[in-house]
Order: structure tokens, then sequence, then C-alpha cells
């Protein structure tokens, strides 16, 4: 099948894409059940190849129907257990008629112990918040029990958060709520469809809530930004490994999150306003909140000495080999949440022709030793990723070093006088 093939090989492209990615709680998903991801929708298509990646079990995807009115899209699609669900949008009343074989399909799969993931907000904007939940989670969990006949329907609720959603090169932290049991609201569900619907999803919501980085307020995402950065650099991670089960970063910037979205509104403009003097002043010395709070640090110059000759021409070949991905991203794309997907999607393709090409090249060669110089080539080009990576810390902290120190307390003072600042506030609402 050709997800079984994909999937491999979409999950090297997505650790190349992302220096972090954490999936946190995984053990609460139950094996061998009849499970629905419930999950919210930041981006266009990178959370469901996140989780089909690294999950480790095979998932079923709902996607919008407008995707699959073509035959080869149809074909495509379904082959990577993508299902279609159809929005009055897509199509108009006519098209809703067929979810009704979509449903078949999620109750079926369901019932060989699948495990079914949706996206519950129905559309994806990039925010560090949940959205208003659409019915259908509900609906095909409820569904499943009264239509199919399964004892029991796990709705797992789970946040997909992103330090910098329209970066590349950035972290992904993932966490899956306590279940709900879909059993537990059929009672209500068979005395009024409605009422079992909407009680499902009530419950659902703070579920998924509690699964994320949650700025729920008007302005809140501005304003917890700069001290999220100072979080981060107060608590660095290490580089390896990349794709990790540590919870540390996610209860870390939860916690921010939550103190920003606690404070009185009354005291976020003179706090927004003591942020952005603060991070005005350090983009006038060129500098990040990390390379600041860290000056201190001796990084090493000489590994970039002796990686330079080789990892600089690696990096320029793949900067290249990357381009079309960005280059088709930034002018092409037109909505802001398809950027990053769209760049991912494209270098993996590239990638992906290179691997055939050498292939061949290989065949008529008759040697696998060209397949082997590839393996090299793409391998090296990974770790270049992070030489490049040590060298913007090794310059930044050079930078650091080098602010004269009238300024550099000044710079300091700031900081703190912002820490302060959100400690006050904190009182005034214990």
């Amino acid at each position: 099948m050709l997800y079984s093939f994909v999937r491999p090989i979409a999950a090297l492209g997505l650790r190349a894409f992302y220096r972090k990615i954490q999936l946190v709680h995984t053990e609460r998903v139950p094996t061998g059940k009849p499970v629905i991801l419930a999950c919210n929708h930041p981006t266009a298509f990178i959370e469901p190849c996140l989780l089909a990646c690294f999950m480790g079990r095979p998932l079923y995807f709902l996607v919008r129907g407008n995707l699959f009115q073509k035959k080869i899209y149809d074909a495509l699609l379904r082959s990577l257990n993508m299902l279609p669900i159809f929005r009055l949008k897509d199509g108009g009343y006519g098209k809703l008629k067929n979810n009704f074989d979509t449903f078949s399909a999620v109750f079926d799969a369901l019932k060989r112990n699948r495990t079914v993931m949706i996206l519950s907000e129905g559309s994806t904007i990039q925010c560090k918040r949940l959205r208003p939940l659409q019915k259908g989670t509900a609906r095909l969990a409820l569904g499943a029990l009264e239509e199919a006949g399964l004892e029991e329907v796990y709705v797992v609720p789970v946040g997909v958060n992103f330090a910098y959603a329209e970066r590349p090169r950035s972290e992904v932290m993932i966490e899956f709520g306590e279940p709900l049991k879909a059993s537990d609201y059929l009672a209500a569900f068979r005395e009024s469809a409605n009422q079992g619907i909407v009680d499902l999803t009530t419950d659902l919501k703070p579920a998924m809530e509690s699964c994320l980085v949650n700025l729920p307020g008007e302005g809140d995402e501005a304003l917890g930004e700069p001290f999220l950065q100072m979080a981060r650099s107060e608590h660095p991670q290490p580089i390896w490994p990349v794709v990790s089960g540590s919870p540390g970063r996610l209860e870390l910037e939860k916690a921010v999150a939550d103190k920003i979205a606690a404070l009185p509104q009354s005291a976020k403009p003179a706090l927004q306003k003591a942020a952005d003097d603060y991070l005005e002043h350090l983009g006038q010395f060129g500098l990040t909140d990390e390379a600041l709070y860290r000056r201190g640090e001796k990084i090493a110059g000489w590994p970039l000495a002796l990686g330079a000759p080789l990892f600089w021409p690696l990096y320029s070949v793949h900067a290249l080999l990357t381009r079309p991905g960005k280059q088709i991203s930034e002018n092409k794309v037109k909505t802001h949440e398809f950027i990053m997907p769209v760049r991912w999607a494209v270098n993996l393709g590239t990638y992906l022709a290179g691997t055939v090409v050498m292939g061949i090249a290989a065949a008529i060669a008759g040697s696998w030793a060209v397949l082997g110089c590839w393996a090299a080539f793409l391998l090296l080009g990974y770790l270049s990723l992070f030489y490049m990576e040590h060298l913007q810390r090794y310059r930044l902290n050079k930078r650091a070093r080098q602010v004269p120190q009238s300024q550099l307390e000044q710079l300091l003072g700031r900081r703190a006088a912002l820490k302060q600042l959100l400690q006050k506030a904190e009182v005034g609402v214990k």
C-alpha cells in the first residue's frame, strides 16, 4: 500500500524539517481499541503527517471532500488512508449524501480497532488557541456505537503545538489527553441525538485545551511570545534526540501561556509596552533573548573551523535543492497556513525525485556505490543543518559579548523589569 511506502520517507523529511518533535503521553491512546483522535488544526496538513509518522500505528484521516473530485486524486488519497468528508461549501447539498459512504468506512475501520484522526475545528487557522469545535467528532463516535454496534469508542483529545508554525527547523510539541468514552454519552444521544452530540463536544473542548499552549484572549499571543522566548532561553533543550516523549518543554510553555491568559485585561497594555520596548532594544543590537541570557557561555569555535570545508559546500548544495520549495511556498501559496506544509512537501518531492534518479543511475552503472554516495550526501546534508545552527549560535554569542557594558546592563535591566512587571500582575490576580 502507498501509505506504508510513504510513511517512513515522510518521517525522515519531518525529522529534517523540524529541529525537535515531542509526542507527550502517547500511553494514553488505547491500543487494540477503536480510537478517534480529536486534533486541533493549525496548519494545512502537517499535523496529520506528524501523527501518522511518529505514533507507531497506521491512521485513517478525514479530509475535506473537494480534494477528491478527480478520479486520480481520489485513488491516490484513499491509498494514503484518507477519507473524504464533505461540507456544504465543498459541493452543496448534493455532495453531503456522499458522507454516508465515508461514515461507513470510518465505522468499518473502528470495528477493526483502527485509529481514525479528525481535525475537530473543521478549518485551519494558525494560532495558539482552540477554536470552536464542529460536531463531526461526536457524531462519528456516537454513530459508531448506535449504527455500527460497537461497545465502545475512545475519543482522545490531541493538541499540536508549534513554537513557530511559520518557520522551518522549529519545534513541535504534541500532547495526548485522557480519552473520553463515547458510551458515557450514549443514553443522552438515544434520548436526543443532538443533545448527546452537544454534550460530548462540550466535554471535548476543555480536554483539548488542556493539551495546548493556549492563549485565547485578543492580543494574548503577541503578549505571550516574549515570555515564551525568555522561558526557552532559560530552559534550553538538548540537541538529541530529535524525536522524544519528553514533556518538559510543553509543560513549560503551557505554564507561561496560562499565566498570560489569567492576567487582568487592565494589566496587559503596560506589559505589552514593556515587552515591545525590550524586543526593540534587542533588535537594535541584532540579538535574540537567548543570546543575551546565555552570553556567558563560551561556544566553541573549533568545530566550526574543522567542519567548514565539508559542511559549507554541502549546505550550499542542499540550499539549491530546497530553493524550489521555498520559492513556491512564498510566491505561489496565498494561504498562510499552507506555506510551511507546501514547502515541506515540495522539498520531500525534490529529494524523492533525486533518490529515483540515483537509483536509475545505480542500475545503469551496475553499482550500489552510487546509492551509497547519495545516502552519505543526504546524511551529511542533514548534519550540515546542525552545523549552521551552531554557527548561528556562535555568531550571536560573540555579538552579545561585544555589547558595551553600559548598554548590556540596560538590556538586562529591561529584561528583569519585564519579568518583575509580570510577577506584579500575577500577584494582582491572586
